[in-house]
């Protein structure tokens, strides 16, 4: 695990659960048929377990010989436990699989290619998201994974900080200088004593994924060349995406400085905060912190509405002895019946387009923005090296653009911009 890797999982992923693993067994009753025993293993916190636990329910009583154990643990620890049991041989047959880090698992040659199950069923790729599917899909046309959910990023805000404040509420008229007036409005010293009480916009910068990524693309700009092996940080367009958050944080002062809330945590969920670029997955602890929460799309930029994706996905280990349960499992996954019980969390997007278009959109408020936020999304980026390339990157970020303002964006991916295009090239 790369220090920025780690650091989102506990950002967003796990809050409140242990480091040690929660283990739910289901034991299938024999129906006719040899029974055959699987497991799945996810990251995930303590709302995971009762939609675990409802999906594999529904999938036994369809398959009744077939028995699925579920392991539940935090990110660090899920994806420490993976690497072991790869490396001895002892992989779950399916586990839960995040984008970006696919083409390193799948370049190890440890996942099983899902082609020759898809071709047999006759299985319509196309009922899926197709974010989700490209994700898993390899250049020579191999599918190594299903998707399982997606997360995107919006904009929440405090609909009683805006009613205090006499703000209109986001929407999609909003772009980056409406965005700038109004977090000046929230932005509020109410004690007079010349610090910051409450912020006009809180985010996290410390993965693309969070804001950062948007910013670029709402620019006009990119991250990764089309083929892998650059990177397109170097141009106007991505450098004027990373400036304006720095100037959001020291300029404009409407951010606080990431060293203000980096021991006690999101600022907007603390009531600290009128608004926040954040993912879908803050949905539940949102609503559990009690805040009168709306949703709306992330403030266009320049080059207009942009925002990111990141699909999670459930891959077969290569050398699981039951890969026909395991892609009978997989493919129930992507089920609109499952999707519905995993809908049901509020924490990721559903890949089933027909559960994202029918129940999804309904299903609380704010879901339909996620919804529309698909067709201007961006893949979060997804290519050998990721960790590598990451650590470099975000480590210059982090130290001379977002947590102090020692250098401007464009200094800051000079330094660096070498050694990244190195590490592409050569992977």
């Amino acid at each position: 695990m790369t220090r920025s890797t780690a650091r989102l999982g506990a950002l967003r992923r796990v809050a409140g659960i242990a480091a040690l693993p929660v283990i739910l067994a289901f034991v299938a009753a024999g129906c006719g048929q040899a029974a055959t025993t699987i497991e799945y293993s996810i990251w995930g916190d303590p709302a995971e377990l009762a939609s675990q636990q409802a999906i594999v329910d529904a999938f036994h009583e369809a398959n009744p010989s077939i028995t699925v154990k579920v392991t539940v643990s935090d990110w660090d620890t899920y994806w420490d436990k993976l690497q072991t049991g790869l490396a001895g041989g002892a992989a779950p047959d399916v586990f839960a699989m995040d984008g970006p880090l696919f083409p390193d698992f799948q370049s190890r040659g440890v996942l099983l290619d899902l082609k020759s199950y898809v071709d047999k069923d006759k299985y319509d790729l196309t009922q899926l998201a197709d974010q989700g599917v490209k994700d898993f899909t390899t250049a020579d046309g191999g599918q190594y994974g299903l998707p399982r959910d997606l997360n995107v990023i919006v904009l929440y805000y405090n609909k009683a900080m805006f009613d205090e404040a006499g703000v209109a509420y986001p929407d999609d008229t909003w772009d980056w200088a409406k965005l700038v007036e109004a977090a000046h409005k929230l932005t509020l010293d109410k004690d007079g004593d010349g610090t910051t009480d409450q912020w006009g916009l809180y985010t996290e910068t410390t993965d693309m994924e969070n804001y950062w990524s948007s910013l670029v693309w709402q620019n006009g700009g990119d991250i990764i060349a089309p083929d892998g092996k650059s990177t397109l940080l170097g141009s106007e367009e991505a450098v004027g995406g990373l400036q304006f958050l720095q100037d959001l944080i020291w300029k404009e002062k409407v951010v606080p400085e990431p060293a203000l809330f980096a021991e006690t945590g999101d600022a907007f969920e603390q009531g600290q905060a009128a608004m926040e670029a954040n993912g879908s997955w803050l949905v539940p602890t949102l609503e559990a912190a009690g805040i009168e929460l709306g949703i709306a799309p992330l403030p266009q930029g320049p080059a207009g509405r942009a925002t990111s994706v990141n699909p999670t996905g459930a891959v077969v280990y290569k050398d699981s002895k039951n890969p026909d349960a395991a892609w009978l499992f997989v493919k129930y996954l992507a089920s609109p019946a499952a999707q519905e019980k995993l809908m049901a969390l509020k924490a990721s997007l559903p890949v089933s387009k027909e559960v994202l278009a029918g129940p999804y959109a309904a299903s609380f408020d704010g879901a339909q923005v996620f919804a529309d936020s698909l067709a201007y999304a961006h893949l979060k980026p997804s290519f050998l090296g990721y960790n590598e390339f990451t650590a470099i990157l975000q480590e210059e970020l982090d130290t001379n653009v977002f947590n102090e303002p020692k250098k401007t964006a464009r200094d800051a991916i000079d330094t660096v911009l070498a050694e990244l295009n190195a590490l592409l090239a050569g992977q």
